[in-house]
Parts: structure tokens; C-alpha cells; sequence
């Protein structure tokens, strides 16, 4: 298999910088770093013994073979496949624009482009993205549980083009958004965006729009595997 894949690295707050370490080691050239925050309940904090949801963002790019060791680094050194230490997944690029750019996510790493390249593969997981009004991510949260999601990470974010979103969905879009991401199985991906939709859609509060992206690899989530080998067991 070969490619240019993304991997998205949530963890806590103050894991960040052994994250990135892992990700310089590796070669990997560009690593963008942002803020979030988890969509765990004051319940689960308490039944998991955790203070805070305040999440960093982790975005790296590279080959193929560098994602999947990258990847069981993540376990090996950060445990990140044990219940409350994080989740890793990674989303396969399917063009990047010159040579240039292309050695730059790469990091140099030797990559022949493949038949499998032009196309995107059925894969067994789905990246679910609700961008929602400022303050209205519990309504979007509440609505996925229904349909058995199991948490989300949260992205703050500032809008734009409000004029044209107003031409299309006929509403005026508050300035300041919110994206909630959730994995999820392919099969569950339908019923947790039609109930984003139905609860928390355009015609209320929230104001929220979802789309989905297919997902290669995951860490961090029980029954979740990579290449159909487990790394949780």
C-alpha cells in the first residue's frame, strides 16, 4: 500500500509535546498543533478520575509505512490505545498539488504514486464533522449519543463567507462556530448524522451542518484496529 496520509492525534492538554517528539523523530516535517477540548460528561470525568477535557490537536502528514509506525509508536510510548489517554486516526490524502509540496509532507520519504492513489478504498470508519453555533455542542453531542456515538473532540473556530451560507441555507450563521469531531463505524455513521441533523440541524439553535470523511486507521478505541490486526490486545 502507498500514499499520503494524514494522522489526527487528540490527547490531553499536557501530552502534546511527547506527541510531537514522537513525530520529530520519525521525520515528519510539518506537525500543526491546535486546541480543543474533550465531550466527556461530568459523569464519565468522574467515573475515569480525570479533571479536565482540554484537548491538543495534533495534524502530521507522511507516507504510508511512516504513519503505521507512527502509529504504534502512539501505543508503544503513549498508551494511547488505553481507555482516557487519547485517540489517533489517520486519512488518506488523495492529491497534493507539485513535487515541492509533495517531499514537504512526505519529509523527503521516498513515494511512487499507485493505481490506489486516484481513488479512495472502503474503509471501516468514518470521520463525522458538525460545525455548529458557538455555545450549542451539547446539542450536537446529545443528539450523537442518541444514535450511540461515543464522544467527540471539540474545535473552536471563527466563520466567514456568512453572505454566501445565507444565499444556500436562507439563515444567518453566527460568526463564531464550532467543530465537533466523532469516529465512528461506517455502519453507525448514517444514524448519528441523521440525528445531528434532526436535532441539532439547521432549523435550530445550533444551526449546525455535517459532513463525513472515510477514516484508514485508528488508535485509541476498543474493537478498533489497524489493517485488521489488533493493537488493543
Amino acid at each position: 500500500m502507498n500514499g499520503v496520509y494524514l494522522t489526527v492525534t487528540i490527547v490531553d492538554r499536557g501530552k502534546g509535546e511527547r506527541c510531537a517528539k514522537i513525530f520529530e523523530d520519525n521525520g515528519i516535517a510539518m506537525v500543526l498543533s491546535i486546541l480543543g477540548y474533550g465531550t466527556a460528561t461530568d459523569e464519565t470525568l468522574d467515573l475515569l478520575g480525570l479533571e479536565s477535557t482540554e484537548k491538543t490537536v495534533l495534524i502530521s502528514s507522511a507516507t504510508y509505512a511512516v504513519t503505521k509506525r507512527i502509529l504504534k509508536e502512539l501505543v508503544q510510548k503513549m498508551m494511547i490505545d488505553i481507555p482516557g489517554n487519547g485517540i489517533a486516526f489517520t486519512i488518506r490524502v488523495s492529491s497534493v498539488g507539485g513535487q515541492s509540496a509533495l517531499n514537504y509532507l512526505t519529509g523527503g520519504e521516498e513515494y511512487v504514486k499507485s493505481k490506489e492513489d486516484t481513488s479512495m478504498s472502503d474503509t471501516p470508519y468514518e470521520l463525522i464533522v458538525a460545525i455548529a453555533n458557538h455555545g450549542y455542542t451539547d446539542l450536537v453531542m446529545n443528539a450523537a449519543r442518541k444514535a450511540n456515538a461515543r464522544g467527540g473532540t471539540i474545535i473552536n473556530a471563527r466563520g466567514s463567507g456568512r453572505n454566501q451560507l445565507k444565499k444556500f441555507f436562507g439563515v444567518s450563521i453566527a460568526n463564531e462556530r464550532e467543530l465537533v469531531w466523532i469516529i465512528t463505524k461506517k455502519e453507525d455513521k448514517n444514524a448519528i448524522m441523521q440525528s445531528i441533523m434532526l436535532d441539532a440541524g439547521m432549523e435550530t439553535k445550533a444551526q449546525s451542518w455535517v459532513f463525513s470523511l472515510p477514516v484508514d486507521s485508528v488508535v485509541g478505541l476498543r474493537h478498533f484496529d489497524i489493517d485488521g490486526e489488533s493493537v488493543i490486545d
